[in-house]
């Protein structure tokens, strides 16, 4: 905003005035300074037109001086700070992207080693493949001025791994995690496991874990494909899991959930559920409002995932009977009046969000009711015998 300043008057100078012929000069006058200069006689000008000169030559030499160095000093700015010169394409450059670089990190980098041309572009084109939490960290051998679509691609697929490539599935349990990162880290299975029921370990450095039930890291080790070097051991390998898990959760919204009395375990817990009982994006939001909706009318929640939970390393993959599903545990939902005692799987962070952010409906039920493994939702229990007897159909059970 412009600062009034008032209006300020110029102070009065005196005039000048310069007499003319015009202005009344006498011819006498002119007359006495003709006689004196031709008193000193034509050869004493010369010396006067002399000095004239050098007087011109002395003002003019500085300016030259100064118009000069001013040119030279702008060629030499140009060249140094604007002109550019052009990026040779297909030149190899080592690319290191380091561990916790975002995405705008990631391009500015890349800049740098002139492996793209523009930031935002780039930035763009990650966005529009949806693979804004999928570039990896690592030691990358690239070449200047990469196509955009490969050079994403291969940020997506992580650097050449030294060591061994590890993927933790969505919905494994720390059992099931345990033998994948044996057999593919050469870990012992009970060496993880004897760490990942120590979560007092790791709740100083994770503060998420605070709050967690019988000491278990369950729910929280997050599924995704990790490069492992060759010499980690598996606490190396838990608290790369845990800082995925930390990363993945940094812009949840827990507003809702802590309105409602929930905590970031509760969540985790009801997206283990969800992870469970549908594999399709748009179902989880429902599958959550039908766990909330079942809470809060005080009905159990009935889910078969936490008895087969509940049951253990034992279970064999039969369909549950009447049996199994009176299994004396805090986990299965047939006999306890609330949530399991704790997640029963590693979700992902769209069960994670959906868990936070539940859809707004009255369903009360939901039936598998298609092979592709799509469900049917239902408000009422009319409604809930019509998709059974559906599921009895599609799936030929009498």
């Amino acid at each position: 905003m412009s600062t009034y300043r008032g209006k300020h008057a110029r102070p009065s100078r005196p005039s000048v005035r310069v007499a003319t012929t015009h202005e009344g000069a006498r011819e006498g006058d002119y007359k006495d300074i003709a006689k004196a200069a031709g008193d000193r006689g034509e050869g004493s000008s010369q010396p006067r037109l002399r000095h004239s000169r050098r007087k011109t030559l002395l003002v003019l030499i500085p300016i030259v001086v100064v118009v000069v160095v001013f040119v030279c000093g702008g060629v030499f700015v140009y060249h140094t700070f604007f002109e550019t010169t052009p990026v040779e394409a297909g030149v190899s450059v080592g690319v290191s992207i380091p561990e916790g670089a975002n995405t705008t990190q990631i391009a500015t980098i890349l800049k740098k080693h002139d492996v793209i041309s523009d930031e935002h572009a780039f930035l763009q084109d990650v966005q529009n493949q949806h693979a804004d939490s999928s570039l990896k960290p690592g030691d990358y051998h690239l070449v200047t001025l990469m196509d955009t679509t490969t050079l994403i691609n291969m940020l997506v697929q992580g650097p050449p791994s030294t060591g061994s490539k590890l993927t933790v599935a969505e919905g494994l349990t720390l059992e099931q995690t345990a033998t994948v990162v044996e057999n593919s880290c050469g870990i012992k299975a009970a060496d993880f496991l004897a760490l990942a029921r120590a979560a007092d370990t790791y709740v100083a450095d994770y503060t998420f874990l605070q709050g967690i039930y019988d000491n278990s890291l369950e729910g929280f080790l997050y599924p995704k494909t990790y490069n492992i070097p060759k010499d980690a051991d598996a606490d190396y390998v838990i608290r790369t899991l845990l800082d995925q898990f930390a990363k993945e959760i940094s812009n949840l919204d827990l507003s809702l959930a802590s309105a409602n009395g929930l905590s970031l375990f509760d969540v985790v817990t009801v997206a283990s559920l969800i992870e469970k009982e549908t594999a399709a994006n748009k179902e989880r939001e429902l599958v959550a409002s039908v766990i909330y909706n079942r809470l809060n009318l005080g009905m159990r929640l009935q889910i078969d995932a936490s008895v087969v939970y509940a049951l253990g390393p034992s279970y064999d993959g039969h369909p549950l009977l009447n049996v199994d599903l009176e299994v004396n545990s805090p986990y299965n939902t047939y006999r306890v009046d609330t949530l399991p005692a704790g997640p029963i799987c590693s979700p992902r962070i769209e069960s994670i969000q959906a868990a936070a952010h539940p859809a707004d409906t009255d369903y009360l039920y939901y039936v598998l009711t298609s092979k592709e493994g799509f469900h049917t939702f239902c408000a009422t229990s009319e409604e809930f015998e019509a998709a059974k007897q559906v599921y009895r159909e599609v799936f030929g059970i009498e």
